[in-house]
């Protein structure tokens, strides 16, 4: 059973979906970088599988007891209160007694104080009952890990560093399915050597978006693709990944060549004379009807830095490198292709 599954899901915040009958699995043990263009929905799909967003239609379960914690992309943190505080937090119900041990624990190093003291054994005995020393290890190992100041407030400190507080926050609470919205933004490259190496190392299931194609290569297990509201997953990493869709888009444009073709002539055939016409099958026409459906129900996939500019007698589509006009159409073209029309011919040519 996987931990976490996303079941002929689709949701949309406006006319065109971000998903359409998607379904998605993951299971223990394995890293899935999630890839798609900007505004694909990669941020949407990790907030779904966290629960924090629920599809308009599918369905999103999880085993029994699974935890999921994620790492925001954007920085909403705004508090006084100390990193070292904030970052144990990811520990759920023992965040309070390991944050109150650390202070206590600096406290004493700085008076030497014998009520301080006391109340230190006390804590110590608290976290070795309920379990909670290696926790406490933990947290430090993280903090010391990605350079944060521990003693320092939240609200004093940089986006870049805020962020980072985030990141511990997320690793140190060691859920099942662990979810990074861009993790190495804003880490150095000490930072990003040790994080690669927690997150092969990492026991639970790892999603990840992230723009950092070496971190990518060396990560993950399986690409899980946005592509027009559908997902694709790849086995094997980024560059097994690129081979295969190399291959399949060469092999769709064949494909959709083919089709083109077709259709063009299916077209040219309604549009013959009258004489012609009585000698059409309904069969044909229905299949000719069935290929303008799919040619109207077919999202594009989106040029990079594209711009449609609408005008009168055409549009004008202007890529990164160049600008040009498409073929001008013919008439029965620009009208709306719907069946009616098709059928009506082929009723008249047949009488």
């Amino acid at each position: 059973m996987p931990l976490v599954a996303l079941d002929n899901i689709s949701l949309a915040f406006g006319p065109v979906p971000l998903f359409e009958h998607a379904t998605f699995r993951i299971d223990r043990g394995e890293r899935v970088s999630i890839v798609g263009r900007n505004g694909a929905g990669k941020s949407t799909l990790l907030r779904m599988v966290s629960g924090e967003q629920a599809p308009d239609t599918g369905m999103v379960t999880k085993e029994p007891g699974v935890r999921v914690a994620r790492l925001e992309q954007d920085v909403p943190v705004a508090t006084d209160r100390a990193v070292f505080d904030v970052v144990a937090e990811g520990l759920g119900g023992l965040s309070d007694l390991v944050a109150d041990y650390h202070r206590t624990a600096v406290a004493v190093a700085e008076t030497n104080s014998p009520r301080l003291l006391e109340r230190l054994g006390g804590l110590q005995h608290d976290l070795e009952q309920l379990g909670g020393w290696h926790i406490e290890q933990r947290v430090e190992l993280v903090v010391s890990r990605l350079s944060l100041p521990s003693d320092a407030l939240v609200n004093t400190l940089s986006g870049g560093w805020k962020r980072r507080v985030l990141l511990a926050r997320a690793l140190v609470a060691q859920p099942d399915v662990l979810l990074l919205d861009e993790p190495t933004n804003h880490l150095d490259l000490e930072a990003i050597v040790w994080l690669e190496g927690f997150v092969r190392d990492y026991a639970g299931a790892v999603v990840l978006v992230t723009h950092d194609r070496v971190f990518l290569q060396r990560v993950a297990t399986r690409i899980v693709e946005i592509d027009r509201g559908r997902l694709t997953s790849w086995p094997g990493d980024y560059a097994a990944f690129r081979r295969g869709k190399d291959a399949w888009l060469a092999n769709d444009a064949v494909r959709q060549e083919k089709f083109e073709k077709r259709l063009a002539e299916e077209e040219a055939w309604l549009r013959q004379g009258v004489k012609a016409r009585r000698t059409r099958d309904e069969g044909r026409v229905r299949a000719l009807m069935a290929m303008r459906r799919e040619r109207a129900a077919r999202r594009e996939e989106p040029g990079a830095g594209r711009l449609r500019i609408e005008e009168a007698g055409g549009a004008w589509l202007f890529g990164a490198h160049h600008a040009r006009r498409p073929r001008r159409r013919h008439g029965s073209e620009r009208r709306r292709e719907d069946d009616a029309p098709a059928a009506a011919d082929w009723r008249a040519g047949a009488g």
